[in-house]
């Protein structure tokens, strides 16, 4: 169907501790009902990056003021993050045929497929088809994947998907509500990118830098959950929320996805997965359902990566399932191994690739 390379994700310079983000909170929500339940929650997140100091991200602001912060972090992201994965993939900005964009925390018209092709560092065609990609929150990165795998397999075009997301833009240190003060402790920022080949575009071999073959894909939408997860616009900014026990909405998609992948080949199982690291119930909630032990320390729970993406970087939203597909391909896991890559967004939606895990040792210069 397609191969999709190593992802390239990259990160602002500043780098915050969830230590001094408790400080703040314990500063800033004095009289908060949830402050001690809060201030004793173990979110999985010890440090994440910011596109801007947490002295500046923790101020109360406007829309505007909160949106200038994280347009300007965020595009400088996605330029990086685009050149990163071409030169992965060994390819120019001008054989790129296709360019896929997924943004939800920021806005800016023109928009930022625009803007990566007005960039010459990209070196993008003027005449390259745009799909840019607006709401889709968490379910980003598997959500292009996925799309991208049938365009490439349809037309034979080469794509190149850019997720650059500023989650800090939810930050607000007014809302002492339970998911205002939760929240403000999970999200990262980010930017990340890939490149996705068509199969018939090469002879016997993957491209270079190729860590996986596509060979199918899924999406599904949960009706009658869309106020599980919500990000909603007030005068001070985006705020995001969150349903009691919405960590457990992974489980609706359990059924939908054994269907999906049992309807080619009754008998395919998952041997190496990739998630997206929502938080700890999400990950465990995502490891039960396929079967696997949901413990991140049991030497049989696939999701690895996704715990230290969480960990180190927090959750990324779109960009989140990238980088735990990126610490995948470093961690060289069997090659030939079914592979299933899977997220899941508000909605709830689910998005999720299946194919076969690559050698990316040998195709780093294929």
């Amino acid at each position: 169907m397609a191969y999709a390379t190593r992802p390239a994700v990259v990160f602002p310079e500043h780098r915050i501790s969830t230590a001094d983000i408790l400080k703040e909170t314990e500063a800033s929500a004095q009289d908060s009902p949830y402050l001690e339940r809060v201030l004793n929650m173990n979110t999985g997140v010890e440090t994440r990056h910011f596109v801007a100091p947490l002295d500046v991200i923790a101020q109360s602001g406007s829309l505007e003021e909160r949106n200038t912060v994280g347009l300007a972090g965020m595009q400088q992201l996605s330029t990086r993050a685009a050149i990163a994965a071409l030169e992965h993939a060994g390819l120019e900005g001008q054989e790129i045929d296709v360019l896929m964009t997924s943004v939800t925390t920021v806005q800016s018209l023109p928009g930022e497929d625009v803007r990566l092709c007005n960039d010459p560092a990209v070196g993008l065609r003027p005449d390259i088809f745009r799909m840019p990609h607006t709401q889709l929150g968490c379910v980003g990165g598997a959500h292009i994947l996925a799309q991208a795998a049938r365009l490439a397999d349809a037309t034979g075009m080469r794509i190149l998907a850019v997720i650059p997301e500023a989650l800090s833009t939810v930050y607000q240190p007014r809302d002492t509500s339970l998911t205002g003060l939760l929240w403000r402790q999970i999200f990262g920022d980010s930017a990340s990118a890939c490149v996705i080949t068509p199969s018939a575009a090469v002879n016997a071999r993957p491209p270079r830098g190729a860590c996986l073959e596509i060979t199918d894909s899924w999406q599904y939408v949960v009706t009658g959950t869309m106020n599980t997860y919500e990000l909603g616009l007030e005068a001070d900014g985006a705020h995001f929320t969150s349903k009691a026990g919405a960590q457990k909405a992974v489980r609706n998609l359990k059924d939908p996805l054994w269907n999906w992948l049992a309807t080619s080949e009754p008998d395919w199982r998952p041997e190496t997965v990739i998630g997206h690291a929502g938080g700890p119930e999400v990950l465990r909630h995502m490891a039960t359902m396929l079967g696997f032990p949901g413990d991140p320390h049991h030497p049989d729970n696939p999701l690895t990566e996704a715990w230290t993406s969480l960990r180190t970087r927090g959750n990324l939203g779109g960009g989140s399932v990238m980088h735990s597909l990126y610490l995948k391909a470093k961690s060289s896991p069997p090659s030939g191994s079914n592979t299933l890559l899977l997220a899941m967004g508000p909605g709830i939606t689910g998005a999720a690739v299946k194919g076969v895990w690559l050698d990316t040792a040998e195709n780093h210069s294929a």
